[in-house]
């Protein structure tokens, strides 16, 4: 019942974040156009918001697990969706206030909502099928580590006003994001590999059309 109640939530705060971010990027557009200097922060934050809003609709999809591990999984995804938003709703206003480390705050948001993404993809993956351990979800699981600890690094040098921190930052934003190709890969191998077994029901997130290429 309280997944049924939580489904049509899910979907709407996903929108909710979707419509948000196209707001936003529509801000930052007609902001740069007029070289306003904030056009980067409304990006930004868009970015966030846009990558957030697939992490919720993805989570949409995924059923009710009661097992220990996933509750962890989803208390782990939860805290990592609570950082991220955090981090762009404090990059953003120090960015309007036009103080230090407004992009420190939002490069980091979008690290995070990356690897937010990325956990939401595999644990949708081993709820949806029988796989558990998988060599692309270990080198996307890798990669999301990686990039957290890149990020971990170039926030705490952007605070402290150090050089190099936005090399840091970047490298983090790179790292997650092959995080989450590695892991869009392990979802649907282990998808079409469980075809078979229950039935053309079952598909990866692109649908048949993907797996009609394999």
């Amino acid at each position: 019942m309280s997944r049924m109640v939580r489904m049509p939530l899910d979907i709407a705060f996903g929108s909710l974040l979707a419509v948000a971010a196209a707001a936003f990027g529509v801000v930052g557009f007609f902001a740069g156009l007029k070289n306003n200097t904030h056009a980067t922060q409304w990006f930004l934050s868009a970015l966030i918001l846009g990558v957030l809003s697939g992490a919720v609709l993805v989570d949409e999809l995924r059923t009710a697990g009661a097992d220990q591990g996933r509750r962890v999984d989803a208390w782990l995804g939860s805290v990592l969706f609570i950082l991220a938003l955090a981090a762009g709703v404090v990059g953003f206003i120090v960015g309007l206030a036009n103080k230090a480390h407004a992009n420190t705050w939002l490069v980091s948001g979008v690290v995070l909502a990356i690897i937010t993404l990325a956990a939401a993809m595999d644990e949708m993956r081993r709820e949806r099928t029988a796989f558990g351990a998988d060599a692309y979800a270990g080198l996307g699981a890798a990669f999301g580590v990686l990039g957290l600890a890149l990020g971990i690094v170039g926030f705490i040098l952007g605070l402290a006003s150090k050089s190099h921190a936005d090399v840091w930052l970047w490298a983090a934003v790179v790292s997650s994001t092959v995080a989450l190709g590695w892991v869009f890969e392990a979802e649907h191998r282990a998808v079409l590999g469980a075809a078979p077994e229950h039935g053309p029901g079952v598909q990866p997130l692109g649908g048949a059309g993907l797996a009609s290429t394999r």
